[in-house]
């Protein structure tokens, strides 16, 4: 209890502190600013103090009650002015104030209440406390002039002292202090602005590498995409070749991989944003780790290693995020199996205590005492045979800051010729507080399209296809090879031909030069020159692609793509646009409005994406919710969307479920489906693969 209470007390001690030395900072304000205004306040805690200590002090030697009320008094009034003054942003002022009180308090005490006592020497703090607080030179000189003569003159009127102010000493040490402190704070603010100036260059490489890992994603997407392309044309020339299917399925394969290495890439460079988060919930660790075993398990066998896993208990539950984990230990066992030429490698997990030991240990050809404290870093790689062939140095890497950001740890042991060991230490759910979340194990087979939906898309169709990459317009011209296409190397061409021809749906890059397709829509929008558009995007990531969606574009798809989920979103938005068009030609609606009809599609798509959870939610509920008549409503939203309120509500409800699925591809289908509202995973998972052209299980073609 009295542990307890002493504690309490100290956490109140320590906050009051805290809270005072602190006083009047602002965000934004400069490094030298903030150390100023904390050294302040700390003089004025001190001053505090000694005030207190010298009432009581006074106290006990007897000295007059009234005397020592007016110093104590005449004392906080002059500190509570400087805080208050620190408090109100009037920084100067208080300082001026401060250094004013040390000289008026000095010269009334050394020659007037302590005469004789040698207390001229506190002036010698004035030099330095203006040097510290005050920038103006002249205010400065001012001030330490000042001081000086208050220090040295009065003796030859009051005559206090006699040898002590016959030399010239006292000057030397006056201006030796003066020296010294000027001396200090140049170096200190020299200093301060080459860190400065290190931190600004530091941010600018840090957002130079983000950017630049954004650009080498995209480069490598795009001649991925047209692989892929080119390696479905193979099993279309003949599908009863086995050799052809063989190298179909292989080429993908390295697909997947060169896709992997470019999310880690990208992923590793967003893990030093602030707004990086992880996507944890409370789950059954070692299924996951049975799945990664499986997994694994073909691929160790091919190459003639023993892959052995072993496991203490089914029901090792933590709190983590299931896509990154995942692809963590994904990352250390290829790393086992590249370096194993032969031997085994054994996949252990373990219970120490509150911890769980996930211990990946092979017989290969290790790492030396001096590189393995470097295999950690980002791009490092171990001078040795298998790396001189390949490698990207990012594995590891990427794996260490998975875990840590877990609040975990990622270690190796290792001697060369003999072996590594990496071990990954995750704290456990405790029993009470654990809700376990499944994880799902099941893998989805990759079938063919066998149709597409009802074809929207006439004969005479004019399609602009905007990309700087020569090869992807030759691909994308492929595809639609029975449409008119017009071509643009940019937003600023495609903008021209726009205005200029004849266009029924573009197909827009993300990132080109000149002018992107970000700007390129927003620029259509302007000129209210409203046709489908589709976005190709090699980013991944969840803001940018909301980013597009927020102007109005009707769909976006991913880098590497499918031709044929491509054709579905083209059916798709072509067919909500004459819906659209037909609906406001048939009811005359060409100029049709409705006060702040904009913000009121915004609001509704809001309002549905926060509750499409709801079972309840339909024209009914959203004509009660944002009070419009149920037909009002119905032609508003079939106006701009050319769906119906049901329609609207759906497709709103599917593109959540996308996000959610890109963002966590490991999700159960029933819980995706009640995520968004739908009770049957039967027509949920036929109405989405409808709509986007691959099954809700994982992004793979069916």
């Amino acid at each position: 209890m009295r542990i307890a209470l002493l504690q309490k007390f100290k956490n109140i001690i320590l906050t009051n502190y805290y809270a005072i030395i602190n006083l009047g900072i602002r965000e934004g304000d400069s490094t030298t600013e903030i150390k100023r205004i904390k050294l302040l306040n700390l003089f004025c805690i001190a001053w505090h103090v000694r005030t207190i200590l010298e009432f009581i002090d006074d106290d006990l030697t007897n000295k007059p009650l009234l005397l020592s009320l007016f110093d104590f008094f005449i004392m906080v009034l002059i500190v509570g002015g400087i805080q208050f003054l620190q408090y109100k942003r009037k920084l100067l002022t208080a300082r001026l104030l401060f250094i004013c009180s040390i000289l008026f308090l000095t010269f009334m005490y050394a020659n007037y209440i302590y005469t004789a006592n040698f207390l001229e020497y506190y002036f010698m703090l004035v030099p330095g406390t203006t040097l510290i607080f005050i920038d103006n030179k002249k205010i400065n000189w001012a001030i330490i002039f000042t001081a000086f003569i208050f220090m040295y003159f009065p003796n030859f009127y009051f005559n206090h002292y006699s040898a002590a102010y016959s030399n010239f000493s006292i000057i030397f040490l006056f201006f030796g202090v003066l020296i010294m402190v000027n001396y200090f704070k140049n170096l200190n603010l020299k200093n301060e602005k080459a860190l400065e100036i290190k931190s600004t260059e530091l941010e600018e490489l840090d957002k130079f590498k983000s950017q630049f890992f954004t650009n080498i994603s995209h480069e490598i997407r795009t001649p991925l995409t047209l692989i892929k392309g080119h390696a479905d044309d193979l099993k279309n020339l003949s599908s009863k070749d086995v050799k052809i299917e063989a190298i179909q399925q292989n080429i993908n394969q390295q697909i997947n991989s060169i896709t992997e290495i470019v999310d880690n890439v990208l992923d590793l460079a967003k893990m030093k944003s602030s707004n990086f988060k992880l996507k944890t919930k409370h789950a059954n660790i070692s299924d996951l780790i049975e799945k990664i075993y499986l997994s694994f398990e073909s691929l160790f066998y091919q190459k003639n290693i023993d892959f052995d896993l072993s496991l203490n208990s089914k029901n090792y539950i933590t709190n983590i995020d299931p896509i990154f984990i995942e692809r963590a230990l994904n990352n250390i066992l290829l790393n086992a199996l590249k370096y194993t030429e032969k031997g085994s490698v054994t996949l252990d997990v373990s219970r120490k205590k509150q911890f769980l030991n996930i211990t990946v240990s092979d017989t290969g050809i290790g790492i030396s005492k001096n590189n393995i404290e470097n295999i950690f870093n980002r791009f490092y790689q171990v001078n040795n045979d298998i790396n001189q062939s390949g490698g990207s140095g990012i594995g590891l890497a990427f794996s260490k800051e998975i875990i840590e950001l877990h609040e975990g740890t990622l270690t190796a042991k290792s001697k060369p010729n003999i072996g590594s060991s990496f071990i990954i230490t995750l704290p456990l759910t405790p029993k009470k507080t654990a809700q376990e979340t499944p994880i799902k194990t099941s893998s989805v087979t990759n079938n063919l399209l066998k149709s597409l939906p009802k074809n929207n898309i006439e004969s005479n169709t004019i399609f602009l296809i905007v990309d700087d990459n020569l090869d992807m317009r030759k691909y994308l011209k492929s595809i639609l090879q029975n449409y008119t296409c017009l071509e643009a190397k940019n937003g600023i061409e495609a903008l021209e031909i726009a205005q200029n021809r004849k266009v029924d749906f573009i197909i827009t890059d993300y990132m080109m030069p000149k002018m992107n397709g970000l700007t390129l829509i927003t620029n259509l929008n302007k000129r209210k020159n409203r046709i489908p558009i589709i976005m190709l995007t090699a980013k991944n990531d969840i803001d940018s692609k909301l980013e597009v969606l927020n102007l109005g574009i009707d769909d976006y798809v991913t880098k590497p793509f499918e031709k044929e989920e491509l054709l579905i979103r083209i059916n798709n938005a072509i067919k909500n646009y004459h819906n659209k068009v037909k609906y406001n030609e048939e009811n005359n609606l060409g100029t049709f409005s409705i006060p702040k009809e904009k913000d009121l599609l915004k609001e509704i798509e809001l309002h549905v994406n926060n509750n499409s959870d709801k079972k309840e939610l339909n024209q009914d509920f959203l004509s009660e919710k944002f009070n419009i008549s149920k037909s009002s409503l119905y032609r508003h939203i079939k106006s701009k969307t050319g769906m119906s309120p049901k329609e609207f509500i759906t497709e709103i409800r599917l593109q959540k479920a996308r996000r959610i699925l890109e963002n966590n591809s490991d999700i159960l289908l029933k819980q995706l489906a009640l995520e968004v509202g739908f009770q049957h995973t039967s027509y949920f998972s036929t109405i989405f693969t409808n709509r986007f052209g691959y099954k809700p299980l994982k992004k793979e073609t069916f």
